[in-house]
C-alpha cells in the first residue's frame, strides 16, 4: 500500500484515505486545468464556483462532492472518471506527467506542421537516451 508522512505528528496516508484521494483528485484537476492553458479563475468561473474554493480543492485541502466534481470536468471537458481514477496503478503511472504535461502545453500552442517536426525530434531523442 502507498503510504506518505505528512504534517508535524507524522500522519499516514494510504491510497484510501480520503486525505489521499482529496490529493490525488486535486492534482489531476490542477494538471487537467494547465493542460488546457487555465487560470484558477476561468475554470471557476466555468464551474461557477469561487477561485479560492476550485485552489483548496487542487492543492487537497478541501474533499469536492461529485456534483462539485462534475461540474469541473464538464468545464474541463474531459470525462469525470479521469478525474476521480486514483488507484494506485494510477498513480504509479503518474510521476512523469507534470513533464509530460509540459511538453503537451508546448506542443499545443505550435502550428500543427511544426508538432509534427517536434515529434519527430522527441521520437529521436528518446531512441538516443533509450
Amino acid at each position: 500500500m502507498e503510504k506518505a508522512v505528512s504534517g508535524a505528528q507524522g500522519s499516514r496516508k494510504n491510497s484510501t484515505s480520503k486525505e489521499y484521494i482529496s490529493e490525488m483528485i486535486g492534482k489531476k484537476i490542477k494538471e487537467e486545468r494547465r493542460r488546457r492553458s487555465l487560470s484558477q479563475e476561468a475554470l471557476a468561473f466555468e464551474a461557477n464556483m469561487h477561485p479560492s474554493y476550485l485552489g483548496c480543492i487542487e492543492r487537497g485541502e478541501k474533499c469536492p462532492t461529485v456534483d462539485t466534481l462534475f461540474k469541473i470536468s464538464a468545464a474541463l471537458g474531459v470525462p469525470l472518471k479521469d478525474l476521480i481514477d486514483v488507484s494506485p496503478k494510477t498513480a504509479a503511472a503518474e510521476p512523469n506527467s507534470a513533464a509530460l504535461s509540459r511538453i503537451n502545453s508546448v506542443a499545443a500552442a505550435l502550428p500543427y506542421e511544426k508538432q509534427e517536426q517536434l515529434a519527430a525530434i522527441v521520437e529521436s531523442i528518446a531512441r538516443l537516451i533509450d
